[in-house]
């Protein structure tokens, strides 16, 4: 992508950006980096001794074990696949999302997943993940599609060993086309902010790599994606966009448990019409610090600065300088699995170009009952969307949890409830949702 013509003054704010992915720019607005979602098993063994590297043998070796162990029924020489067949109903009360015109609904969401394995030589492989599914909306036809979903979760990956460096190449790809089942989840970081809405057709796909750079005591990841975001329908047409999306992380290890190091996005946004949102840079970048304590504790927190620039299309009021800061727990025990993390960030808005949050999250998953796996979750955000035309200030709350029944080898069971509730400074932006879901998954 060529970033001329419209803003030449980008070319010095560009330099600006690259200087800030050279001081160790993440990933952390969209999570961290695949690589370092955990420490390695390595990382137990104490540094005076020597440890498995990342890009090595073992790693490589490790990882096509991790892959193959998954279970995949179907074999046609080296290639294997698993296949899941899943079958959802869920009711809600508010399936508009609206504040003045609630209306229910009944869903069915038949889903069909297919997972496919090929190993390449000893130690690199090729993965795809696909699942397409349907939602049929029983009351509000409108509603109704006329081709399949894909799944946030497909994904074709490509693994490949080469020296000091793991490099995973991958291409992910969803195709979404209503908000029903789009709403905030422990992992997501946020929903989408729109009211009233009937259908939000949209296509999204991420192509690029991450690469990990095992140097011992310090430990480089580099990431580049590109994506493409485009969405038919007419009303959020203004969302269409291509972005590059960089990331640098450098890690030193400082013990058996612990590292630290320095972290960054950086990010260029280049929107097809500037009608609603503006073509912008953004980055951010700062230290963190990762402890593995005791009791299955993992601690991690992070802090730094962030900022955005816009072309010389947007209005004044918004370019940004802020901080970003975060902190989050983990625990696994013998009875449950639980996490709690907190934050202030500044991400790109729906509705406007700029999105300032506050939040606060909880999840938590037991399987000590046979058979019987209970999850719940909560959170909390503070937000508010400012930059061009619109603004908005309103907090936002979740509460949730899923029992799951293994009641044959091959069927699963399962029941869920979750609530949303939306607080806006504006009275007919303000609703509640409650979303009632059942499913059974076939897995072969």
């Amino acid at each position: 992508m060529v970033f001329v013509g419209r803003n030449p003054g980008l070319v010095t704010t560009w330099a600006v950006l690259l200087f800030c992915l050279g001081a160790g720019i993440s990933r952390e607005a969209a999570g961290q980096p695949e690589s370092f979602q955990a420490f390695p098993q390595s990382f137990a063994q104490p540094l005076s001794e020597p440890r498995e590297s990342l890009a090595g043998e073992h790693a490589a070796q490790e990882l096509r074990r991790a892959l193959t162990n998954e279970d995949y029924n179907i074999r046609v020489g080296e290639l294997r696949f698993q296949t899941q067949a899943r079958l959802g109903a869920a009711y809600t009360d508010n399936v508009f999302s609206s504040g003045t015109d609630k209306k229910d609904d009944f869903i069915i969401n038949p889903e069909i997943d297919l997972a496919a394995l090929l190993p390449i030589g000893h130690f690199n492989s090729l993965r795809l993940s696909v699942g397409l599914g349907y939602e049929y909306f029983t009351k509000n036809h409108s509603l109704n599609g006329d081709a399949p979903l894909v799944s946030p979760d497909s994904e074709l990956a490509f693994y490949l060993f080469v020296g000091d460096f793991r490099i995973k190449i991958h291409d992910k790809f969803t195709y979404q086309q209503t908000l029903t089942f789009d709403q905030q989840v422990p992992n997501q970081t946020r929903f989408y902010n729109f009211n009233d809405v009937a259908r939000f057709d949209r296509l999204n796909n991420f192509a690029g790599a991450t690469v990990d750079w095992d140097l011992n005591k310090v430990i480089l990841t580099g990431s580049y994606d590109h994506e493409n975001f485009t969405s038919t329908t007419e009303r959020f047409k203004y969302l269409d966009r291509a972005s590059e999306l960089f990331g640098l992380t450098g890690n030193y290890l400082l013990g058996d448990r612990t590292r630290t190091g320095l972290e960054g996005t950086g990010s260029y946004n280049n929107f097809d019409t500037e009608t609603t949102l503006n073509d912008n840079w953004r980055g951010r970048g700062g230290p963190f610090f990762e402890a593995k304590l005791p009791k299955g504790i993992v601690a991690r927190a992070g802090g730094g600065y962030e900022l955005a620039r816009f072309d010389s299309t947007a209005a004044p009021g918004n370019n940004f300088s802020d901080y970003y800061v975060y902190g989050r727990l983990s625990q696994e025990t013998k009875w449950f699995t639980h996490s709690l993390g907190a934050g202030h960030e500044t991400l790109p808005g729906d509705n406007a170009n700029n999105l300032r949050t506050t939040y606060v999250r909880y999840s938590i998953i037991t399987d000590v009952v046979k058979n019987i796996s209970l999850e719940g979750y909560g959170s909390v955000n503070i937000s508010r969307e400012f930059g061009g035309t619109f603004e908005e200030k309103y907090n936002d709350y979740v509460a949730g949890c899923h029992v799951g029944y293994q009641f044959h080898k091959h069927f699963r069971a399962g029941v869920g409830y979750e609530f949303f509730y939306k607080d806006s400074e504006f009275s007919d932006r303000t609703f509640h949702r409650n979303l009632v879901s059942l499913d059974l998954t076939f897995r072969y």
